[in-house]
């Protein structure tokens, strides 16, 4: 007898969606298997934990490390590398850009949904809300009078008394996106643009602008990260794809770290200065560069990195280094760090 035309349509329909079963059992079974493999062979004293699969920011708060990313806010035990649970009931977040721990304790979140905050074991959406001028938060920052500031996509607000201000103002530079924001032992805001070709590193001394371009000193347009050193020097991190590198200010003058002088890559991602002064330099593609100029040792996931993009770099209270990857997060005992 004649199977009729729609059994054998169901059928195949069937046997279809029966090899696209198999097919994501079977890809979602090697993934763990790698991320077990990985997990396993990576070094004494280095950890490797996911979730979270990506990290772009992280903060520590006594006993938990906050971090965010594409996968919102996940929280880890620092004690065990564990996850534990985010406290709730916590708002929806979008991409995660910035975690800041203010003096009082309080967390705040920015990411491309607007902003929150976590205070007495409870979060406030302050953004979007009526009278808010924004709803995309890129970077977060307190200065040194308690003041929060705000980097967005076309603007920097300060929030005073519960209003926000944009600081963009008195011969305004012209700034594509603030993508970093940074204030120095001596009360000067930086500001740091990301955009390849827009971008550039912006300084407000109370009132007054200033820039800071190829030009000026710096290895790329695109800034990515900011530090000061306990000698008073200004680190800043930069570059886009195969090109960049780290820049320091010092008495008004611009130096460059490339490649050539022992960098672990030429598009620097993140500069972050450990307990021993030591500096940790995070590429996009190739991994860290740990020391000095002058001499530098590199890590990459050969040695037990996450992800060849290091991008934010943290040493809790007890000497451990956290370090946020694109793929995966770093825990890393202060006695196998290198020398």
């Amino acid at each position: 007898m004649t199977k009729h035309p729609l059994r054998k349509y169901l059928g195949a329909a069937g046997q279809l969606l029966v090899g696209i079963l198999i097919i994501v059992i079977i890809v979602i079974v090697l993934q763990n298997l790698l991320g077990f493999v990985q997990v396993q062979t990576a070094p004494p004293g280095w950890q490797i934990i996911r979730p979270p699969q990506e990290v772009s920011t992280l903060v520590i708060a006594n006993d938990t490390v906050w971090t965010g990313g594409k996968d919102g806010i996940i929280l880890i035990d620092r004690s065990t590398g564990r996850q534990i649970s985010t406290p709730g009931p916590a708002p929806s977040f979008g991409y995660v850009r910035q975690i800041l721990r203010d003096r009082m304790g309080q967390i705040w979140v920015g990411h491309d949904g607007g902003l929150a905050r976590f205070r007495n074991g409870s979060w406030e959406v302050i953004a979007p809300a009526p009278g808010v001028p924004f709803s995309k938060v890129l970077s977060i920052a307190q200065r040194h009078d308690g003041t929060i500031v705000i980097g967005t996509d076309t603007d920097v607000f300060s929030s005073a008394n519960g209003s926000w201000t944009s600081l963009l103002v008195n011969n305004r530079p012209t700034v594509a996106s603030a993508d970093v924001l940074f204030e120095d032992r001596e009360g000067n805001l930086w500001v740091g643009c990301g955009a390849p070709a827009h971008g550039g590193l912006y300084r407000l001394n109370r009132t007054t602008w200033s820039s800071f371009s190829m030009q000026d000193g710096l290895p790329h347009l695109s800034i990515r990260s900011i530090t000061q050193t306990r000698g008073g020097t200004i680190w800043v991190a930069a570059g886009f794809s195969r090109q960049g590198g780290a820049a320091l200010y010092s008495g008004g003058t611009w130096t460059n770290l490339t490649v050539r002088d022992g960098l672990a890559g030429e598009s620097t991602r993140s500069v972050f200065e450990d307990s021993m002064s030591r500096m940790w330099i995070g590429s996009e593609y190739d991994g860290i560069a740990v020391g000095r100029p002058g001499s530098w040792n590199v890590i990459t996931e050969k040695d037990g990195l996450a992800g060849y993009e290091v991008k934010v770099m943290a040493q809790d209270a007890n000497g451990t280094y956290w370090l946020g990857t694109n793929s995966g997060l770093n825990r890393v005992d202060p006695y196998a760090a290198y020398p």
